[in-house]
């Protein structure tokens, strides 16, 4: 990898993505304004900060998602595409800007803006916020009764790994798909991955029903090994860790591949 080369790259990406994705990711950020005046608009009671954490983290996804749509969104078109296959770098220096841009650079904006504008609008005297968005964690509350583990603030840096994470496998999904479809990309993929889900729930579901679970067995097993709600946190969150990241690895190697063979 040439640095300097790599450099030029960067620098040319970000003045694309501040041009073409810039104000999307602003109104993104502003969503918590939106909340507001909703709020008011239809009388509707405080959301609180289980509520706004769990909207933060559906947007902080769904712009890590479409951030490759928006950004290189004519990379893969025949004209259009000549662009991303004549910029001066290689190919290897150009997917790692790609995923700077939207693994990184995206979802860490949106978080970073969404925080701001909320602890704004809770510092208000006036503001439709009484807590902090920090203040509660997200989806422990449905692993058991744990709301004095919540006080040692780990879990919520588990939260927001785990809101990164599945920024990063959404990203890499829609990255890989926006080398394969040329028109309506977003919306193409959405029911791709709905239709691959349900076909995926018909074969799968009447396999596990059929099979003969030991569930005795298996409570003893879970019994041995996760006897308190901080290994059960720990196996969940580490679970979904490799799963994220192998679905990562594996579309990223596939983006890769999809662009080193393009045609033009």
């Amino acid at each position: 990898m040439n640095f300097d080369r790599f450099k030029k790259v960067v620098v040319r990406d970000f003045n694309s993505t501040y041009q073409l994705y810039g104000m999307s990711m602003l109104i993104m950020m502003c969503v918590p304004v939106a909340i507001w005046l909703f709020g008011l608009a239809f009388k509707i009671p405080e959301i609180g900060t289980m509520g706004r954490q769990g909207i933060m983290q559906f947007v902080v996804v769904l712009a890590a998602a479409i951030s490759s749509m928006k950004i290189y969104k004519s990379c893969n078109l025949p004209g259009k595409g000549n662009y991303f296959a004549m910029l001066p770098a290689s190919l290897g220096e150009k997917f790692c800007s790609m995923m700077i841009y939207c693994f990184i650079v995206t979802p860490l904006v949106v978080f970073v803006g969404w925080f701001v504008v909320d602890t704004l609008l809770t510092l208000l005297p006036f503001g439709p916020f009484k807590d902090y968005i920090w203040q509660t964690p997200v989806w422990l509350q449905e692993i058991g009764d744990v709301a004095q583990w919540y006080d040692t603030g780990r879990f919520s840096f588990d939260a927001n790994m785990s809101t990164f994470l599945k920024a990063i496998t959404a990203s890499s999904i829609f990255m890989f798909a926006n080398t394969i479809f040329k028109r309506n990309k977003f919306i193409k993929t959405v029911l791709w991955i709905i239709l691959i889900s349900f076909v995926f729930s018909i074969v799968a579901v009447p396999i596990i029903t059929h099979i003969h679970w030991d569930l005795e067995w298996l409570g003893d097993l879970f019994g041995k090994f996760i006897d308190s709600p901080e290994k059960l946190h720990s196996l969940v969150f580490w679970g979904t860790t490799l799963f994220n990241l192998l679905v990562t690895a594996l579309f990223s190697w596939l983006t890769y591949r999809r662009l080193k063979r393009m045609q033009y």
